[in-house]
């Protein structure tokens, strides 16, 4: 079986938001919407000198041997993306893969999937290793924006994100780990409102609310598949953080039809949305907490 052995950028692309596309305006509609999306990517990728492998139901897998030129068409994409209903979810990385029968393996692969789960809606995740591989020039469009714990990695990962041209981030990020941004900004205050039934607690930075089974939580939770100590919000360096540290998990959607599940990770939060200890959030016994972020 022939194999090729090679160092490249690994980008993978999945479009989201399909879903209620289909729903408003039809299959048929909404397929070709689709369609029309990852041919673009597609055509983008090729523009680049890109390699596409696969696309898998709304994902597209390519490899580029410069990582500069993978850059250059993620910013392509992300831009396009944002002009339609649909987005995308981007991951970015750079390793060694194998090649053979028309596919890619190995864990630069498995990473690059990982960026892209965890990515949010219209988010590019960056790894560590692809920065390194950019030239000085290339890595002033990155940001830094957090250690990140992949799920089935022991280390943590440095993870970046783009700039936007004005300087502000170009994406919303949804991703685990501690906040570590080395540029100089003045920190917004925040208040992260939770509501939970009729208890309702609020936090503001280096505050946190905790959530579980035991009668010492801020906010109590008598399910049997509640930990006693499921998970924290908390804010800190100006950002919004649930901090899960369960046996069974917690579900969390910001925004329609982007639900994830989180297991001894932390996850960065957004705008308003809603978590479930344990349970998926369209369960009927599913205890759903609210929570939203106010600017103060």
């Amino acid at each position: 079986m022939d194999q090729e052995r090679l160092l490249a950028a690994v980008l993978l692309a999945d479009v989201v938001g399909s879903t209620p596309l289909y729903e408003r305006i039809g299959d048929d509609a909404a397929l070709q919407q689709v369609s029309d999306c990852l041919d673009a990517m597609r055509e983008i990728v090729a523009r680049h000198g890109g390699d596409f492998i696969h696309s898998k139901g709304d994902d597209v897998l390519s490899l580029f041997e410069n990582p500069e030129a993978a850059l250059r068409a993620v910013c392509q994409i992300s831009r396009q993306l944002t002009k339609g209903p649909l987005s995308a979810r981007i991951g970015l990385h750079f390793g060694a893969v194998i090649r053979t029968r028309g596919e890619v393996f190995g864990d630069a692969v498995n990473v690059t999937a990982r960026l892209s789960t965890t990515a949010n809606p219209g988010e590019v995740l960056i790894s560590q290793s692809f920065c390194e591989a950019l030239s000085a020039r290339s890595r002033r469009a990155l940001r830094l924006l957090d250690k990140m714990a992949l799920k089935g990695k022991q280390e943590l990962f440095d993870v970046y994100t783009l700039w936007s041209d004005d300087g502000a981030l170009g994406t919303q990020i949804t991703s685990r780990g501690t906040i570590t941004d080395t540029r100089s900004a003045s920190l917004r205050q925040i208040n992260l409102v939770i509501r939970y039934g009729d208890q309702l607690r609020s936090c503001r930075n280096n505050e946190f609310v905790t959530i579980g089974r035991s009668p010492e939580c801020n906010i109590v939770i008598e399910r049997p598949w509640v930990s006693r100590h499921h998970a924290t919000f908390t804010i800190s360096n100006g950002r919004a953080r649930l901090v899960e540290r369960s046996s069974s998990g917690t579900f969390v959607s910001m925004g329609p039809g982007h639900e994830v599940f989180v297991r001894r990770e932390d996850i960065l939060l957004f705008g308003s949305g809603v978590i479930s200890p344990g349970l998926r959030l369209s369960l009927s016994d599913a205890q759903v907490l609210h929570y939203e972020i106010v600017s103060d």
